[in-house]
């Protein structure tokens, strides 16, 4: 388990987690399409043990077999509607640019 990805966490409790996450779904139903709500549902699926999921965009791609540039497209999209958080991760052993760490935002 990765204790620091808690520093980013919006919730204190799965219960919390997975009301927001329901609640973002159905208030922006109109507004996201089946990739971003896949991604969503993966970056759920990743913070239920931390808070917030430390995921490579190629993750993302092979986890729900779509393209770089269409993860980052929705990624952005999951970020502008104010759903998630996009975290740019300094990679602390390698001084250099990790993974981002994606935490969903309470309703």
């Amino acid at each position: 388990m990765n204790m620091y990805l808690g520093d980013y966490s919006h919730f204190t409790n799965i219960h919390d987690l997975d009301k927001a996450v329901g609640q973002h779904r159905g208030e922006n139903r109109p507004k996201i399409n089946n990739t971003d709500d896949d991604i969503l549902e993966m970056i759920h699926r990743h913070s239920v043990k931390s808070g917030a999921a430390h995921l490579r965009h190629e993750t993302i791609e092979k986890g729900i077999g779509k393209s770089n540039s269409t993860v980052r497209r929705s990624l952005r999209k999951l970020n502008r509607l104010g759903i998630i958080d996009r975290i740019h991760y300094i990679h602390p052993d390698m001084g250099g640019l990790g993974a981002n760490i994606y935490a969903i935002k309470p309703f």
